[in-house]
């Protein structure tokens, strides 16, 4: 006499759980890595925007008066840019005709306060 559950076609309840799980796990890691994607494409646009915003503020610096040793920092005016700071200061070097400006654009995010800085040399006007 033959049993009919010994027979019977079909996946068992412990083959069907085992299949989720790794369904739910490789899932769990895709979702992960678009979520790493999503914040590297984020944090990328803000150095991206940060770093044009700083060489912006270096050619004002280089076409305005002459500049004076002190530090100035502010807010970019553009609701665009309202997240962003700016901090300028200028280090004399050993030739009287030249400033070293550095100018440093920050903005803060879900890791702290984050910043990019140029450097560059300036002619005394």
């Amino acid at each position: 006499m033959r049993r009919w559950w010994r027979h019977a076609e079909g996946f068992t309840l412990l083959e069907v759980m085992v299949a989720l799980a790794v369904i739910a796990l490789i899932l769990v890691a895709y979702l992960h890595s678009q979520n790493m994607g999503i914040a590297l494409l984020n944090e990328s646009a803000n150095m991206t925007t940060a770093t044009l915003l700083a060489s912006n503020r270096m050619v004002a610096l280089e076409n305005g008066e002459t500049p004076s040793l002190d530090e100035r920092e502010g807010v970019f005016e553009e609701d665009l840019y309202a997240a962003f700071r700016w901090k300028e200061r200028f280090v004399a070097t050993p030739f009287k005709d030249l400033l070293e400006a550095h100018v440093e654009v920050s903005w803060d995010d879900n890791r702290g306060r984050r910043s990019v800085e140029l450097v560059s040399l300036l002619l005394r006007k």
